[in-house]
């Protein structure tokens, strides 16, 4: 299958990467030849969603763009996927006008397995811009909750990695996130 030039893969990820986001990322990868990585939420800032109220509650967005960012960057240098097949880009998803800065070229990969999944599917159509909805269920049960609150309550740095794991977080991200949190001590 000869691959497009550039898809959109988007996604809140809090904190990337558990093995359900790169079953979804990995099949921007396999379908272009570049993926925009559109990181929604970008400022921890968007409008309420009732389909998914979880969405922008403080608590499950303790991670900024840039830490995103960073291990995305991390675990892609460790996955062998050089930094020409990816760029990053701010979506804050709940406004309309970031859908008119979209390559109306290039597909947006949705993956539709929920109501607020279909509204995104319905946004990006709204926009007029392309859709492959992938309708890829969960290889895993893994939540991003439980991996956030793994993180907030283990104070040993050294016990994350195997609990991350045990709970579905890609090995090949331990490194950029216990970098990232490694920098947040040194700030305090």
């Amino acid at each position: 299958m000869s691959k497009i030039p550039t898809i959109t893969v988007h996604g809140r990820f809090q904190p990337p990467l558990h093995v359900n986001h790169w079953d979804y990322i990995e099949q921007g990868f396999k379908r272009a030849e570049h993926a925009e990585m559109l990181i929604t939420n970008p400022f921890q800032d968007e409008a309420f969603e009732e389909t998914a109220t979880r969405r922008s509650d403080p608590e499950n967005n303790p991670f900024s763009y840039d830490e995103r960012t960073q291990i995305f960057a991390d675990f892609f240098t460790a996955m062998g996927i050089g930094q020409d097949r990816y760029t990053f880009k701010p979506f804050n998803i709940k406004d309309s006008a970031a859908f008119a800065v979209l390559d109306p070229q290039a597909p947006n990969s949705v993956n539709e397995y929920s109501e607020w999944s279909a509204k995104k599917v319905e946004a990006f159509e709204s926009a007029g811009l392309k859709v492959i909805k992938l309708e890829q269920p969960k290889s895993q049960p893994v939540s991003g909750i439980i991996i956030r609150q793994i993180i907030k309550d283990t104070p040993d740095v050294s016990r994350l990695p195997g609990l991350l794991v045990d709970a579905g977080f890609m090995p090949q991200a331990v490194p950029g996130l216990l970098g990232v949190l490694s920098s947040r001590q040194k700030l305090v």
